[in-house]
């Protein structure tokens, strides 16, 4: 047999993997020669007319598979390397020495094995025997896999693209696969650039759908709210300018009623030629007054179920000071002659004579010489008791007990002020006050003499008569104690519309707002011709003498408590006394109310109402606006006991009805005809007014301060409470 020998050459190929589409491969073609064959030189030769251009071009695919960036390998059915390029050693780290040591160094997992999977090892694994399955068992035209992988540069995350199709080895026919690797960072940063928008996008459409459905809910809502506006305005209208034919009281004045008007016009309406014909009679009547309620004394005297005409001409009385008719002289006897009227008129100047003796302040004014024929239907005047000088210190020890309730009285909306009163005996007014201002910071603040403060509030304490039932230092200290919810947990001093004087004004405007009360009301005091209400012409006579009394008593050196540096601010202390203690006579009560309701009402289309929270707000208030606001909060004190427990409640009710029916003892003794709800032989008092005094006075004062400040909520729970025990009669049955 002949020798033979062999030559292996290696010629890069073509190979065909998909339809179009064919990739570079390499070919290992083993020549075999034997000794007595024809020499290849003399085959080639033979052949070389054909072959030429054919070696030429594969050396030139050779040196294209070479130098490709793009990693190629073939492996075998079990993973080992059969032949890379360049690119792909380079990839795989391994050196390009002799072809059998790289085939037997490489391995297809090694290809797996530089993702960075978050899976880490074992899903890199997984990877690559999902690659064997795919490419060799289930012989899929191409198995494409994307491998993240850490950049050796920056250690950044960047994606790989590895495609992988089945082939036979051209070699030995052995199945094998041919595996391309392409970076696809740019490619895969867009997609996941472009999947991060799209996400985004469609979160903002859903996001714009969600408005959108609102925007038609609310919308509808609106247009709901709308038609319900027009509905509430046409019946308010009608409530405003119709005929209440007894269905109610109607508080409104005028003024009110013309702001309504505009509003309707504001809100975009137009409102009925009726209410406007209505609104022009009222406001052309000759003598309106455009701050009392319209048609007020109709309304009291007209019988309802609320109240009957006694009642109203009581509240007519208390709000206007005047009656139907004007009241008469009882005289007793048939007879009006002379020697009666001269007893009567000797009897007038002893009353007047005594009221003179005890108002030393008054001690100077000419005597008055008043009989019938000069003021007919005019009684003697009644007076303030004298009061007994008071140690200038507190004599009742302040126990611990005393001090739980002093604490109690800082944060309690219904505090128990009668249990506080029997615990401190005749000092609960100056404890309670005393103690009120320290716990606020105010006697710190403005260097407050304690000593003097101290003999100061005993003085004003002094000047309460406890014989009186219900104008006594009991009933202050529970108008102080109220206050200073009102100023410290109704929200007042968290909006800032006050300062800390006006805050010191308030505590002694509640402290002396009725000094000296002798029991008897300013009614009486002007019929009866008083020297206060000489003094002051009619016009809020208790209220100025209260002010003018406890003034006295703060410039008395031994009782003036604020430091001389500090006499400045007196000027301002009492600017806020005056204006608050006047504003306690409930014939002012509408005016004030009207106003301040004026003041501070929302109108319509705005950008909403005064916000009380919002201290910004109130520095461009009015000057006279905030004044209001400071009279409002000390006439809610004044009558805090509609809002106060039910038993306390009551208590005070009953104790005021004594007092008014002492007032009309009085009067009958004097001649006097007796005063509406006064009259103790009648049947029923004044508890017999207090649902129409809720109803016209309580709720609308108490509602228009919390709709300012809704931190005073709990006083309109209080009244509301109080208020269905007198409705239902339940308030028979409470002890007191």
């Amino acid at each position: 047999m002949p020798e033979a020998s062999a030559n292996v050459v290696i010629k890069p190929i073509r190979i065909q993997t998909a339809s179009g589409k064919a990739e570079t491969a390499v070919l290992h073609i083993f020549e075999m020669q034997t000794a007595g064959a024809v020499p290849a030189a003399a085959t080639a030769a033979s052949a070389a007319s054909v072959g030429t251009n054919k070696s030429s071009s594969d050396s030139r695919i050779c040196a294209l598979h070479q130098r490709s960036p793009i990693q190629m390998y073939m492996f075998d059915c079990h993973g080992a390397l059969l032949s890379a390029n360049k690119a792909a050693l380079a990839g795989l780290q391994l050196d390009t020495g002799p072809e059998g040591d790289t085939a037997h160094a490489a391995h297809m997992k090694m290809l797996f094995a530089r993702g960075a999977y978050p899976g880490g090892e074992e899903q890199a694994v997984q990877a690559y025997e999902e690659a064997l399955n795919a490419v060799f068992d289930l012989r899929v035209e191409c198995h494409q896999h994307i491998q993240p992988y850490a950049s050796r540069k920056d250690g950044t995350i960047k994606w790989a693209l590895l495609e992988m199709w089945p082939l036979l080895d051209p070699v030995d026919s052995n199945p094998a696969v041919l595996v391309h690797r392409y970076d696809i960072t740019q490619k895969k940063r867009a997609e996941l650039l472009f999947t991060e928008q799209k996400d985004a996008l469609e979160q903002r459409n859903q996001a714009l759908e969600r408005d959108w459905q609102q925007m038609l809910d609310e919308k509808f809502r609106l247009q709901l709210e709308s038609k319900a506006l027009a509905q509430h305005l046409n019946a308010l209208l009608n409530d405003k300018f119709g005929s209440h034919n007894g269905k109610g009281f109607d508080s409104d004045t005028p003024i009110d009623k013309a702001l309504t008007f505009l509003q309707f016009i504001i809100a975009g309406f137009s409102p009925p030629a009726q209410a406007a014909l209505e609104l022009y009679r009222m406001l052309s009547e000759p003598g309106i007054d455009l701050r009392q309620p319209v048609s007020l004394e109709n309304q009291l005297l007209t019988d309802n179920a609320e109240m009957d005409s006694e009642v109203g001409q009581s509240m007519l009385q208390l709000l206007q000071g005047r009656e139907r008719s004007h009241p008469s002289i009882v005289r007793p006897g048939a007879q009006q002659g002379g020697a009666q009227q001269g007893n009567n008129a000797v009897v007038r100047r002893a009353h007047m004579s005594l009221a003179y003796s005890r108002h030393p302040d008054l001690a100077d004014a000419p005597a008055l010489d008043v009989s019938l024929d000069a003021l007919d239907g005019v009684a003697a005047p009644a007076a303030v008791a004298p009061r007994a000088s008071q140690p200038l210190v507190f004599p009742v020890a302040i126990t611990p007990a005393v001090e739980r309730m002093l604490q109690d009285a800082e944060t309690n909306w219904q505090f128990d002020i009668f249990a506080y009163a029997e615990a401190t005996r005749g000092n609960s007014l100056s404890m309670l006050t005393f103690h009120l201002l320290k716990s606020t910071g105010l006697v710190q603040e403005f260097e407050l003499n304690e000593m003097k403060l101290t003999a100061c509030l005993r003085k004003i304490e002094s000047g309460y008569d406890p014989a009186n039932p219900y104008h006594n230092s009991i009933h202050v200290a529970s108008v102080v104690q109220m206050t200073h919810m009102l100023l410290v947990h109704g929200g007042v001093l968290k909006s800032k519309v006050m300062n800390r004087t006006q805050q010191l004004a308030t505590y002694w405007s509640a402290t002396v707002h009725d000094y000296e009360h002798g029991g008897l009301n300013n009614d009486f005091l002007i019929k009866t011709a008083h020297p206060l209400a000489i003094t002051y012409n009619d016009s809020s006579p208790l209220e100025n003498h209260h002010l003018a009394a406890s003034s006295r008593v703060l410039y008395t050196p031994e009782y003036c408590f604020l430091p001389r540096e500090r006499a400045g601010q007196m000027i301002g202390l009492r600017c806020t006394c005056i204006s608050q203690v006047l504003g306690t006579d409930m014939k002012k009560h509408f005016e004030i109310l009207s106003r301040f309701q004026a003041a501070f009402k929302q109108v319509p289309g705005s950008q909403g109402g005064q916000d009380s929270t919002d201290s910004t707000k109130w520095d461009s208030t009015k000057v006279e606006d905030k004044t209001l606001l400071h009279q409002m909060i000390l006439k809610c004190a004044d009558i805090g006991h509609l809002t106060a427990a039910p038993r306390t409640h009551k208590r005070w009710a009953i104790q005021l009805e004594e007092e008014f029916f002492r007032q009309g003892d009085k009067e009958r003794s004097v001649g006097l005809t007796v005063s509406p709800l006064m009259d103790r032989n009648q049947q029923g008092g004044m508890t017999r007014s207090q649902l129409g005094f809720f109803n016209i006075v309580g709720a609308p004062l108490f509602m228009a301060v919390i709709e300012l400040f809704e931190d005073a909520q709990p006083m309109m729970q209080g009244l509301q409470a109080n208020y269905h025990h007198w409705e239902s009669g339940k308030i028979a049955e409470l002890t007191i």
